[in-house]
């Protein structure tokens, strides 16, 4: 009797605190990674055609030109995407701000804000007319 009454206690116990501490339970396995393919449209001040820029997965280095404003891109929910300049434009670099990779997404990109970008966009401008 002794026996049943300590498994009952211990079952009720453990049973109590997986409910209490169900929600760390749960962050610890992790979210599953669900594949999509995201929507990106790209809304910019820049003098630039927005062909001259592209979107890249940081994860897994896949990326993809904009069209009309808008870029679609196979990649999984969370993974970080980043707005970057063409590689066929002279090899330029650029640090846009990262995003986290969503159905449906809207990048803002300011020209006019960053002096950086700006420069770059100059440097850019130039290679065209020589």
């Amino acid at each position: 009797m002794k026996n049943f009454i300590f498994i009952s206690l211990l079952l009720i116990i453990s049973n109590t605190l997986t409910l209490w501490f169900s929600s760390e339970i749960s962050l610890s396995f992790g979210q599953p990674e669900v594949a999509i393919v995201a929507e990106i449209q790209l809304e910019t001040n820049c003098e630039l055609m927005n062909k001259a820029f592209i979107v890249v997965d940081l994860k897994t280095d896949k990326s993809v030109g904009f069209n009309s404003s808008k870029a679609y891109l196979g990649t999984v929910t969370g993974n970080p995407l980043q707005v970057q300049l063409n590689p066929k434009y002279n090899d330029m670099t650029s640090n846009f701000e990262i995003h986290n990779a969503e159905k449906k997404m809207k990048i803002e990109l300011d020209c006019n804000s960053s002096n950086k970008l700006n420069n770059a966009l100059d440097s850019l401008k130039n290679t065209f007319k020589n």
